[in-house]
């Protein structure tokens, strides 16, 4: 029998349809000679530690690290239903299309359940990038060999394993040291999560520890010319980042221009062409729906996955992609014929469309394992069906694909440079001539007419007004889900290190498409972040974790390094092997330093001392319950005083 293995049981529905299954069972659709079945997420997980060994049920700074010899799994408790389903028809296969998500964490759902039964057999690769029935006819015509996407599943093993490793062991390391000191519960880590609140909790204290400055602009008017003065390059006393810190220097640099003469040295007018942007990876797309809208990084991957999975409205939604093969501009017809029936705002912007137009993000030499996020060729959607979040996203992914086949934006931009007494004044007067594709984008935007003085260049000017504006330095902006998201693609921008900035930039970043919202909903699910008047914010609890954990741990560029290696086991330059060995030491290293080091935490809770020796009391949840014990009972010798627990009280 023939077995094809999905995700989730619509888009096993869809391939059944597609495949001309229809015969029905518990847990999956088919016959006797082909059948469609799925998974429900993870369908078996990793051992916990006191699965691995019983010891290690009790938290002991010996027993770490923690490192399995054999990475065996178990089945997910929620879902064995389903798993032994699986189990049942693979015991009747000898060939399985694997057809999850195409990306590292869906070859591993797919491929996990193959080596949990020990299942062997031929083994082909079902690559989706859309679930309308068009795009899974070409793929299940194009069905790939099973060692072109083998790394895929290598990455993701590295990946969960690298992650239980780093958050089991360096979990228990720091809470075990934590709650030496009176800590209350568990400081959860995490190889992406802690990266993540340490760039929140840093911008947080920079925020609050900011001092504004203040600093002096100077503008001049000359023949009703507004412009502004330039610093010079070799000015590096009075100044910090190019401002004027003395106000008795700008009111220098102003007398002595009010009192000389003026003259234009530059007058020049260019025209600009401005291409549309690039199409929407999932990262461009969440945020730009949080600037748009206000939407959380989650509501958007949650919103994109409903019009890729329900909808058939849009392709594959967690690409890193932001470009479209050649091979596709043969399917823009087809694209722009299923949105014509849209209808409303959409139908109008594609009066305008010139499909004759080649834009930059038609690119061989960028493409990944998916494309652009874009509106697939299906004729069926309804956006009536949608609620209004869903729309929203749908007609912002529409007009940015629609925006490929408009004009370029033009402007002229008139540029003028003003030598006044040796100081330079700059002014740049810019006026638009074709909209082009911000029609698309921006429905509303209106052309910009300024005016432009009739000047020549080497003409005197008069000098009407020299001004000193006094301004003050602010605070960098707080985080939304949106630019948090930009921060986490952006590693190298937190990297010190020069050789490791320039490795990272462009490169690698924190987390994955497929991750980063997730990531940033755990964190506020453990109230390491809150979000107030869409702001994120770090937390009490959040801040006492990173201001505990090593560097290594917290450190972007290291978490970005991380990445880098899993993209080079999927290239196939890294082996999944010689990536944990590398692992391991690391670890080793990571946990010997925690051990060796005095970590500043504060407690979580009411110091209540010990009758006994004066020592701090703490709260211990056992197996029969709260009670209280000393902290001394940690020390040599120990002091062994414990007390009952009522309402979160110690009963002396």
């Amino acid at each position: 029998m023939k077995l094809y293995i999905c995700e989730k049981p619509s888009q096993g529905r869809d391939l059944a349809r597609n495949l001309g299954v229809s015969g029905t069972g518990d847990g999956f659709i088919g016959n006797q000679s082909i059948a469609v079945t799925w998974a429900v997420g993870h369908l078996v997980q990793q051992l916990e530690p006191d699965e691995i060994d019983p010891q290690y049920s009790k938290w002991k700074t010996e027993h770490l690290p923690i490192v399995p010899k054999v990475w065996n799994m178990k089945p997910n408790l929620k879902t064995k239903k389903q798993l032994n389903v699986v189990k049942g028809l693979l015991k009747r296969s000898n060939h399985v299309v694997i057809a999850t998500d195409g990306d590292r964490e869906g070859e591993v759902i797919g491929r996990e359940l193959l080596d949990y039964f020990n299942w062997s057999g031929r083994i082909y690769r079902l690559w989706l990038t859309a679930l309308d029935d068009a795009s899974i006819q070409v793929a299940l015509k194009n069905l790939k060999q099973s060692a072109q996407t083998k790394s895929l599943y290598d990455a993701g093993l590295a990946r969960a394993r690298a992650d239980w490793l780093v958050g089991m062991n360096t979990t228990r390391a720091l809470s075990i040291k934590a709650q030496q000191q009176g800590y209350q519960g568990v400081l959860s880590v995490g190889r992406v999560q802690t990266p993540t609140l340490a760039i929140v909790v840093n911008r947080d204290i920079e925020i609050e520890n900011f001092k504004p400055k203040d600093y002096y602009d100077i503008t001049g008017v000359f023949n009703g010319i507004k412009a502004k003065w330039i610093t010079p390059d070799d000015i590096t006393t009075n100044f910090d980042d190019n401002r004027c810190l003395n106000l008795d220097f700008a009111n220098q640099i102003a007398d002595k221009v009010r009192n000389g003469n003026a003259k234009v040295t530059i007058f020049e007018t260019k025209r600009k062409k401005v291409s549309p942007p690039l199409l929407y990876s999932l990262s461009a797309l969440q945020q730009a729906a949080s600037k748009k809208f206000g939407f959380g990084a989650k509501q958007v991957l949650d919103i994109a996955q409903s019009l890729y999975e329900k909808h058939k409205a849009t392709t594959y939604p967690r690409s890193d992609c932001q470009y479209l093969p050649l091979s596709q501009l043969s399917e823009a017809k087809d694209v722009v014929s299923a949105l014509s029936g849209i209808g409303g705002d959409i139908r109008s912007l594609i009066n305008g469309i010139d499909l004759t137009i080649q834009s930059k993000v038609w690119n061989d030499k960028k493409q990944g394992a998916h494309h652009a996020i874009i509106p697939t060729t299906n004729k069926q959607v309804n956006v009536s069906n949608m609620n209004t979040d869903e729309v929203n996203l749908y007609k912002l992914i529409c007009s940015s694909y629609i925006a490929q086949f408009y004009p370029d934006y033009e402007y002229d931009q008139t540029s003028i440079e003003i030598n006044a007494s040796n100081e330079i004044f700059s002014s740049s007067i810019n006026v638009d001539i074709n909209l082009g594709w911000k029609v698309v984008t921006d429905p509303q935007t209106k052309l910009k007419q300024n005016t432009v003085p009739k000047i020549e260049q080497g003409q005197a000017l008069s000098i009407d007004a020299v001004d000193i504006e006094v301004k003050q330095t602010k605070p960098p902006a707080r985080y939304n889900e949106g630019t948090l998201i930009a921060a986490m693609e952006k590693a190298h921008l937190f990297v010190t290190d020069p050789n490791l900035k320039k490795v990272l930039k462009g490169n690698e970043g924190i987390g994955t498409e497929a991750t980063r919202a997730n990531i940033i909903d755990l964190l506020k699910k453990r109230n390491f972040l809150t979000v107030k008047k869409k702001q994120v914010i770090s937390s009490d609890t959040g801040r006492s974790l990173i201001s505990a954990v090593p560097s290594a741990v917290k450190d972007p560029g290291m978490t970005a390094i991380m990445e880098s290696s899993l993209s080079k086991i999927e290239s196939g330059e890294l082996t999944l092997d010689a990536f944990m060995s590398w692992q391991v030491d690391w670890l080793e290293k990571l946990i010997g330093s925690i051990k060796s080091q005095t970590i500043s935490i504060e407690s979580n809770i009411k110091t209540v001392e010990c009758p006994e020796c004066g020592n701090q009391l703490r709260r211990i949840k056992g197996k029969k319950g709260w009670f209280w014990a000393c902290k001394g009972y940690f020390d040599t010798p120990k002091c062994k005083f414990v007390a009952k627990d009522k309402a979160g009280k110690p009963v002396m």
